[in-house]
């Protein structure tokens, strides 16, 4: 109760996110209210959470969904939760804790003073001559710019997906082009979009299934940093030019037919690219390529090779 009470309350006072949103009620519901959730707020001692943390800590990722117990294989039954998810849920905890003392119904906060140990595991990444060749087997027009953003310019999914043919200045820099990010195309939950403050929305775009329990939203980038002008190289720059003629070549053949949606990336039909849509493109490629090391989409954002690649 304590929990729920808190959660609107900071998601107002901080702006969170939908995606902030949903992940915070996903804590709550499968991470805490199984082994605390019944459990008087007053009653709750810092031994309680440190047996707590011990438990989350052998507890299989994916145990509970939306509050349900789940039948898990035996495969799955020995991927256990991370030390990262386990701070996360003690991060969320200090601060609930902290309105409980605030609000009277407690008088000190029961969190232990040290927080959970994080496991680091070593992230894969790509050299430069790596991703040079793994680009060159990306036959998708679609995936192979998106991809290319992504190394060149460390650009998250949500950002390539955010981006605008507005976005683009071929002429700035001296000739040389910029790209403006401050824009993230999401896939939010529509309860979660009815809790945030609809400032962080700047376009809903249109259900293509009758009944969807989410909707593809254009929204603020992350954080004030996250908004920035990046340049492009020559060779993104003449990819870019060419994309722009494939999508004006798409409109033009079947005009009845196109819904321009107005971002960079589109479908054929003019319709936005969702960013699950592109992750699944991009594991497909990465499954008919096993001769390349696997990294997640993500991870192809950190490799150390970018800044070898802006200068080539």
């Amino acid at each position: 109760e304590m929990l729920y009470k808190w959660l609107p309350i900071q998601s107002s006072k901080h702006k969170w996110a939908p995606k902030t949103y949903t992940h915070t009620v996903a804590m709550i519901q499968n991470l805490v209210v199984p082994y605390l959730g019944k459990k008087q707020i007053q009653k709750v001692q810092t031994y309680d959470l440190e047996q707590f943390y011990a438990t989350l800590s052998r507890t299989p990722r994916g145990l509970y969904k939306q509050g349900v117990k789940q039948t898990l294989t035996d495969k799955q039954k020995r991927q256990f939760l991370t030390g990262a998810s386990i701070r996360e849920v003690h991060a969320m905890l200090k601060t609930a804790f902290s309105y409980a003392v605030e609000w009277g119904l407690l008088l000190k906060s029961p969190i232990p003073r040290e927080a959970p140990k994080s496991t680091s595991e070593e992230r894969a990444i790509w050299d430069e001559k790596t991703m040079l060749a793994a680009l060159q087997t990306m036959t998708d027009p679609t995936l192979h710019l998106a991809v290319h953003l992504s190394m060149i310019l460390s650009l998250r999914v949500g950002e390539i997906l955010g981006l605008q043919p507005g976005d683009l200045d071929f002429d700035a820099a001296d000739g040389r082009g910029t790209i403006s990010v401050n824009k993230a195309l999401q896939r939010a939950d529509k309860v979660a979009l009815s809790k945030i403050d609809p400032t962080q929305i700047y376009h809903t775009f249109p259900d293509r299934r009758e009944g969807s329990k989410s909707s593809l939203i254009l929204k603020r980038t992350k954080t004030k940093k996250s908004n920035r002008i990046l340049y492009m190289t020559k060779p993104l720059k003449e990819e870019l030019l060419a994309w722009l003629e494939k999508m004006k070549q798409d409109e033009q053949s079947a005009p009845e037919k196109y819904s321009n949606c107005g971002q960079l990336f589109r479908l054929p039909d003019g319709l936005p690219i969702a960013p699950d849509v592109l992750t699944k493109w991009y594991r497909m490629w990465r499954a008919e390529h096993p001769e390349f090391e696997k990294i997640v989409f993500h991870g192809l954002r950190h490799s150390s090779a970018t800044y070898q690649l802006l200068q080539s």
